[in-house]
């Protein structure tokens, strides 16, 4: 493991307290290393929400898309696919689906 320079760039041992190359001191730079390993990696944690402002029915096409990165304008021609598809079945997962997701904050 090498301990890059903060200032210049370069490369040194794990535990040098002069980086080699400039002479600029090292244990911040450590210290900084040290602490982004201890804590926990920040995942964003996606989060389903009818949405508010994009919004044709109840806005679960718009929140579905959204967090599925997907365009919502698919996203409801495919509700509509289903809806001839399958009949009442897509109806009542929809109404069901409208009615337990909450709207975005």
């Amino acid at each position: 493991m090498s301990l890059n320079c903060p200032k210049c760039g370069a490369a040194n041992e794990e535990f040098a307290d002069f980086c080699v190359s400039c002479g600029d001191d090292l244990t911040k730079a450590r210290e900084k290393k040290v602490d982004e390993k201890d804590e926990p990696a920040q995942t964003s944690e996606k989060k389903l929400y009818r949405s508010r402002t994009n919004k044709m029915i109840t806005g679960l096409a718009a929140g579905l898309a959204k967090y599925f990165d997907m365009d919502v304008d698919l996203m409801r021609i495919l509700w509509v696919i289903g809806f001839f598809v399958s009949g009442t079945t897509i109806a009542i997962v929809y109404l069901i689906m409208a009615a337990v997701i909450p709207l975005e904050p």
